[in-house]
């Protein structure tokens, strides 16, 4: 039985890290990238099935990540989360518009973000 991935996108070493450690002990597979390129080849290689991701990073943000894998990837119902300190209405309208499942502000609080994989994945599998 393989376990859960959970690919997480984050520039912020700390926020992976604090992430990543909730993961392992909540039974998951943590993947991590850096930014949304970084990203787009562990979705390839790896297939996770579920992503949680920052809006601003160097490179490829989280707008143009979810609008990668709803558009081009063979992944396009991916569920992404979008976990991030821009918490205006119109981000949260633009995550909406580009295809992001769930909207969480940073700082999260980690029972939310579990909960909300559990939901996401539950309406995958």
């Amino acid at each position: 039985l393989s376990l859960t991935k959970v690919l997480i996108v984050d520039d912020s070493l700390s926020v992976r890290n604090s992430l990543s450690q909730l993961m392992r002990d909540s039974g998951y597979e943590a993947l991590l990238a850096r930014d949304g390129l970084e990203a787009i080849n562990i979705i390839r290689a790896e297939r996770p099935d579920i992503v949680l991701t920052d809006l601003e990073m160097p490179r490829m943000n989280g707008f143009d990540l979810v609008s990668y894998i709803r558009n081009t990837s063979d992944q396009p119902g991916l569920p992404v989360v979008m976990i991030t300190s821009r918490n205006m209405a119109k981000h949260r309208q633009q995550a909406e518009d580009a295809g992001v499942n769930r909207f969480i502000a940073k700082p999260f609080i980690d029972d939310e973000i579990l909960e909300c994989i559990e939901t996401e994945l539950s309406m995958v599998l």
